[in-house]
């Protein structure tokens, strides 16, 4: 039909100018994406788990945990140390006594020569370094799950960026549908003037619509362009590559609303890495309660040490072996910071598992809003479906109408809208359908992969 308009001989320049723009805008997207390859959601998510920023970091920080879950770290084994020292001094020495004569000695050289094995370990630290250990242990899988849950997020953000992007680019057919149907009108709208059965009000109020519909493809068309900017971000890879994608969103899943309840207390992410909180925090309590313990600390070492000077009694001072000895050390008292600091940390404790009920609370609200909008968004996908099936088969109608005169523009351009809008609604809830459930999974901590 464009063409069509191109060969009408009473087009003006700057509206031939308009539809050749129009035109191969279309003609070079179209072209483009029969020309790119295929990006399936499996490989979406795929690649985006391998690269994806966020997640490299997480994987990063849970290594880093894993690193520190040694018994080295917790407390538990010596640390042994080698020392070595070496000194010299030359001094020039005047001594005065009431029975000797005065004596000089210049350039009196000395040098000390020391070093030795020393070994500290502490036997006993009531019993803070088995708490150490736990904490140690708890950090560790508070990160992998921290990491688990990050997989989640980023693997739901593509997977509803994708059946966006869907969704995106069903409305830029129906866009492109309604410019050509605007612009049958306005050649319709032009052949009538010409012949006289119509007037030219009517031919410039169809020039508007047609650039109205004309400036809504090119901005979806930037739309789509955003997405699929913010696509490749998700993935991890440069935001230039251009792709295709499958245009096909899957039938949703429906949810029982207590078995998504009763799933997300056992197994949602944030419910977890809440209730490993709270054991850190009874821990931190163990390690507070530690202090009023005694502390035993066995030190050994073996050292060697020389020193040497040029004259005297002794020129030559050397020692070598062995020491050892064990240390006690009780707690009296510390200006009552211990008994402070288990009075905090319980009260620590106390407001980590306040924060895990409301947490349990409000996912749980959650979970029954979900429920509900997946509910009725699977409902009006079926509504939409049929209201843009009928609404589609009226805008046909009406413009074999308006060809022939039965209706008049407003009728024509009512109906084209009512096709749009219920394009849209259909479109929209198809995404806000898909979106729920796919934050439903989230919630029950079973998100499932395309």
């Amino acid at each position: 039909m464009l063409f069509t308009m191109m060969r009408n001989r009473t087009m003006k320049p700057h509206q031939f100018k308009l539809v050749l723009t129009i035109l191969l805008t279309t003609l070079i997207v179209i072209s483009h994406a029969q020309s790119l390859d295929t990006l399936k959601i499996s490989e979406a998510i795929q690649i985006g788990l391998e690269n994806n920023f966020a997640l490299r970091i997480a994987r990063n920080e849970e290594q880093i945990a894993r690193n520190n879950n040694t018994l080295g770290a917790a407390g538990f084994l010596p640390k042994i140390d080698i020392n070595t020292a070496a000194s010299g001094s030359n001094y020039d020495i005047h001594q005065e006594s009431s029975s000797q004569p005065v004596s000089e000695t210049q350039n009196y050289n000395t040098s000390n020569l020391s070093g030795g094995v020393q070994l500290s370990w502490t036997l006993f630290d009531g019993f803070a370094m088995f708490a150490n250990k736990q904490r140690l242990s708890t950090l560790e899988e508070i990160n992998s799950v921290t990491y688990q849950l990050k997989v989640e997020d980023v693997a739901s953000e593509i997977i509803i960026s994708y059946y966006t992007l869907s969704v995106e680019k069903q409305l830029l057919d129906i866009y492109k549908e309604i410019m050509h149907l605007s612009a049958d009108r306005l050649n319709i709208a032009r052949e009538k003037a010409a012949i006289g059965t119509s007037y030219q009000l009517a031919v410039m109020q169809a020039e508007v619509d047609y650039r109205s519909d004309s400036a809504q493809v090119l901005r979806q068309i930037n739309r789509i362009k955003d997405l699929t900017i913010t696509i490749n971000k998700l993935l991890g890879r440069n935001p230039t590559i251009q792709f295709e994608i499958e245009r096909k969103i899957p039938d949703v899943m429906l949810f029982d609303q207590d078995s998504v309840i009763e799933a997300l207390k056992n197994k949602n992410k944030e419910l977890l890495i809440s209730r490993l909180n709270i054991h850190l925090k009874e821990i931190a309590m163990k390690e507070a309660q530690a202090l009023r313990y005694p502390r035993l600390t066995l030190s050994s070492a073996y050292n060697i040490a020389q020193t040497s000077t040029p004259e005297g009694s002794t020129t030559l001072y050397r020692n070598i072996g062995p020491s050892y000895g064990i240390t006690l050390g009780i707690p009296l008292f510390d200006g009552f910071n211990v008994k402070t600091n288990i009075s905090n940390a319980r009260i620590y404790l106390e407001n980590q598992q306040f924060s895990l009920q409301s947490m349990e609370n409000d996912l749980t609200a959650e979970a029954v809003r979900l429920t509900n909008s997946l509910l009725l968004a699977n409902n009006l996908v079926e509504i939409e479906k049929k209201s843009a099936q009928l609404a589609k088969q009226n805008s046909d109608i009406s413009i074999e109408k308006y060809r022939v005169g039965l209706i008049s523009d407003l009728e024509l351009r009512d109906a084209q809208i009512r096709y749009l809008n219920a394009e849209f609604r259909y479109q929209n809830a198809l995404i806000q359908a898909k979106s729920a459930e796919v934050a439903i999974q989230v919630l029950m901590g079973s998100l499932k992969m395309p």
